[in-house]
């Protein structure tokens, strides 16, 4: 039976059924979900302290979070080629909305699994959202810049992330410790107004895009199209989606321990507030990035900067890890200044050739972001088995493997099944 669905996401040409015009929104998307995630941060830390929890517990908020892209990716890509792009993002922001407002009760019976259970829903609501931004901010555009283009987009989801520790700073730990000295469950209430607001903003984006629907072409296809993509054609795919694993472990992993790591007597000692702070230098760092890195995979092949930074960011974690001080603490920070073009430029890079396949083949990408549930919990338990110098060997192996994949991109060694079909299809043609 025929159904509405979008027309083949091509990486950018005339068949992509998005309106040009809409890439200043979307990369707006980039920033709305940055801001939302980063928030998790500094919530380990204070969960933490307010329901005693060790280490391993408390990353059970980026378990839960990360745990969604796992559970919902695939299913949010079949909506996405259901609904189009336009309304798949509204429906993303209104579940975003309401998760946060299930915030609400959750403080008011103080109990953690409560929380967990809400941040649960606005991870669903965010995983939607990547399913649709990622091939979106891809195909507004050129095939041949796209990874540029993503990278650009992906610069204003970092300018999110440095903006979002500092408001978290005042929100979630100043707020916070005047209403109850910020030890006990009871002094989390202080956060509800702030979770209102913020979810009337996820509402007023879901409203606009509703209004602005119709700058996707709709087209009329005979049968079901969408299928998972096979990994053993599509090795480039099969790769890249091991390496988001990965890529986001490690990140969310450094990120969420980052204000536990500056404050031991064996890096700064500092306290939450101020480490708060610092955890925005670390994003801020991927932001500056993300632009440099825009402007250089103009010159340089995607894939050597990919190899470049993987290889930095895995000597500075080695290094912090074995080092105490300053050091230690400053080497650890500016790991996000080369974590920088990672996602966006493994994201490009696997999609390559997918055509028709690509809505599915970003489902199965940000389905592999589950890294971020599982990596940190590895780190965390590693923490609390050794200590938190220790624990950064895991991001080192996560940074390795990204390596591998870039260098073999580099030279061609891994080309996906479709686009390699494709080119002999053409070449017969000729």
């Amino acid at each position: 039976m025929a159904q509405s669905a979008p027309a083949p996401a091509t990486g950018g040409s005339d068949q992509f059924p998005v309106s040009a015009s809409m890439l200043p929104l979307t990369i707006m998307l980039f920033f709305m979900v940055g801001f939302v995630t980063v928030l998790v941060d500094p919530l380990v830390a204070k969960f933490r302290a307010a329901f005693s929890l060790s280490y391993a517990e408390a990353m059970l908020t980026q378990f839960c979070y990360f745990l969604a892209y796992f559970m919902i990716s695939l299913p949010a890509s079949r909506v996405l080629d259901k609904l189009g792009y336009l309304r798949g993002t509204v429906l993303g922001f209104v579940t975003v909305g309401v998760g946060i407002l299930l915030f609400i009760p959750a403080i008011e019976v103080a109990t953690y699994w409560v929380f967990l259970a809400a941040l649960f829903i606005i991870a669903t609501g965010i995983t939607m959202i990547q399913v649709v931004m990622n091939p979106l901010a891809s195909g507004l555009g050129p095939a041949a810049t796209a990874p540029q283009r993503l990278t650009l987009a992906q610069a204003f989801n970092s300018v999110a992330t440095t903006v979002g520790p500092l408001l978290a700073g005042y929100f979630i730990f100043d707020a916070v410790t005047e209403a109850g000295a910020g030890s006990d469950a009871g002094s989390l209430r202080v956060l509800e107004t702030p979770c209102l607001v913020l979810a009337c903003v996820m509402f007023a984006i879901a409203a606009l895009f509703w209004v602005l629907r119709r700058n996707e072409r709709r087209e009329r296809r005979e049968s079901a199209h969408w299928h998972m993509p096979s990994l053993r054609e599509n090795p480039r795919l099969a790769f890249g989606a091991l390496c988001i694993f990965t890529y986001v472990g490690a990140e969310v992993a450094i990120g969420s321990l980052m204000i536990n790591y500056l404050g031991l007597e064996s890096t700064l000692g500092l306290d939450e507030k101020t480490a708060t702070h610092y955890l925005a230098y670390y994003w801020g760092a991927a932001m500056v990035g993300r632009f440099i890195g825009s402007a250089v995979m103009s010159k340089v092949q995607p894939a050597r900067v990919l190899a470049f930074c993987a290889l930095m960011s895995g000597v500075l974690a080695a290094v912090s890890a074995v080092t105490t001080g300053p050091i230690s603490a400053y080497t650890a920070l500016l790991i996000g200044l080369f974590n920088s073009v990672m996602f966006p430029s493994i994201f490009s890079l696997s999609v390559k050739d997918m055509n028709d396949q690509t809505p599915a083949a970003s489902g199965l990408l940000c389905l592999a972001i589950v890294g971020g549930a599982i990596v940190p919990v590895v780190t965390g338990k590693m923490a609390d088995l050794t200590n938190l110098h220790v624990s950064m060997i895991i991001p080192v192996l996560c940074y390795v493997t990204i390596v591998a994949f870039a260098l073999l991109c580099a030279r061609g060694a891994l080309e996906n099944g479709v686009g390699r079909r494709t080119a002999a299809r053409l070449a017969g043609a000729d």
